[in-house]
């Protein structure tokens, strides 16, 4: 049995952004921008990269797991406003047109590690769900653009 209590996919990602914003603040002002941002990218995909592989044992690793992935544990906890487009046995495309972690981040005034902690994780937790899906994205709320326009594919 696990004493661990549920919480929403977004409530974890701001009690985890609440500890690594003056973490990674610290770490810039004593190593400087660069290094910092490096260090904590790796350490974010790696942590993605198992983060996904833990989702396709609970959804199933192919594009059907990852909508339903996408629907219940990212948009179903308030997160994300999502709108599919497109799905079949080999793809899925979807945008996200409302994203309250960027919110979250737009509020702090801290767009940069938004992009870094949340955004930049993306691509790592799909090569951990499935190495034979690929996900491209043009544009991401945190970054500016009017929606974040995930489109999953089966590499051929």
């Amino acid at each position: 049995m696990s004493d661990e209590i549920a919480i929403g996919h977004l409530q974890k990602r701001k009690i985890e952004a609440r500890v690594l914003i003056p973490f990674i603040t610290a770490c810039r002002e004593k190593f400087g921008d660069g290094p910092t941002s490096e260090v904590v990218a790796a350490t974010i995909r790696a942590q993605a990269a198992e983060e996904g592989a833990q989702w396709a044992g609970s959804f199933g690793s192919d594009v059907a797991g990852l909508r339903e992935l996408a629907e219940t544990v990212w948009a179903g906890g308030g997160g994300l406003d999502i709108q599919v487009l497109d799905q079949t046995n080999d793809r899925l495309a979807f945008n996200v047109t409302r994203c309250r972690y960027a919110e979250f981040y737009k509020e702090l005034g801290l767009e940069d590690l938004g992009s870094l902690i949340h955004c930049s994780r993306d691509h790592a937790m799909v090569a951990g769900f499935n190495d034979g899906l690929e996900l491209t994205r043009s544009q991401t709320i945190m970054d500016g653009g009017s929606c974040c326009d995930f489109r999953f594919r089966r590499k051929t």
